[in-house]
């Protein structure tokens, strides 16, 4: 990955100073974890299902919120992000509030290198693999941190919705490559998907766009075996002007008359031996 350590550098740098944004920002409602709120989404929720004494592994956990909500559902859970200062701020709720759980700081790719257990789920969600430059070596680490006859799960923006221009306001325009041959667009701005008017110092990022095929190929790949492949016209955050937030916190278009698919979820079993 020494090809991509520019963009790996920009992106750590924008997101160490994301943690303090998002950890304060009404998005996260970090007072409202604290009291005892799962962050958690409908849709993981009940499509992972019970994870009662199960070990679960959550890639690119940012500041550890969902990872500690499946610790509150029982879980034996553990934690990585490459961002030092989410990993510090992951560590020090689960302190806080007692909620047992290991997190460690680590780029994605090195995780065969630091973590020797097999886990019974692998988690990972909610605008993870745009920041990965390779989707077969992120499916070679899933791989290697299942037990067999253990699930894989990720819910995830949907690339045919990340095409829509987020600046067009009143109808659909392309905005980006479907197929963009693995090169990640930079961008240049301020603001959080968790507060978009917060001024940054660290304006750049780089942003792989990854066609679906590449996410479900590279799983099978590596032999995971897919259980359900799922599509919803809806998003985690408000990606255009359009949208409105609904009660159970996802996002829709309100004058858009056509449904498109904004995230999926999709499950996968590692076979047993």
């Amino acid at each position: 990955m020494k090809d991509n350590e520019e963009y790996f550098n920009a992106n750590l740098k924008r997101w160490n100073e994301l943690v303090e944004i998002n950890a304060k920002s009404k998005s996260y409602d970090l007072d409202g974890f604290k009291s005892g709120k799962s962050s958690l989404f409908p849709i993981e929720r009940k499509e992972i299902g019970d994870v009662e004494g199960k070990t679960l592994l959550h890639l690119q956990c940012h500041f550890g919120m969902d990872t500690l909500s499946f610790a509150r559902m029982g879980a034996k859970v553990t934690g990585v992000d490459f961002s030092d200062k989410a990993i510090a701020l992951a560590r020090q709720l689960s302190k806080e509030l007692d909620i047992p759980a290991e997190f460690f700081n680590v780029n994605i790719y090195d995780v065969p290198d630091i973590l020797e257990d097999k886990f019974d789920i692998v988690f990972t969600s909610n605008g993870v693999i745009g920041w990965l430059p390779d989707l077969y070596k992120w499916a070679e680490v899933i791989d290697y941190c299942l037990k067999p006859g253990g699930t894989f799960y990720i819910v995830e923006n949907h690339p045919f919705g990340n095409l829509i221009d987020e600046k067009y306001e009143g109808a659909f325009q392309v905005g980006y490559d479907y197929f963009n041959k693995g090169k990640p667009y930079r961008f240049d701005e301020d603001g959080s998907y968790a507060n978009p008017d917060a001024k940054l110092q660290n304006k750049t990022t780089y942003d792989w766009f990854h066609p679906m095929e590449h996410v479900i190929n590279s799983l099978l790949k590596v032999g995971l075996e897919i259980e359900f492949f799922h599509e919803f016209p809806f998003s985690f955050f408000q990606i255009h002007p359009d949208m409105k937030r609904r009660e159970d916190r996802y996002w829709e278009f309100q004058t858009f008359k056509h449904t498109v698919p904004m995230i999926f979820s999709l499950k996968a079993r590692k076979k047993s031996y």
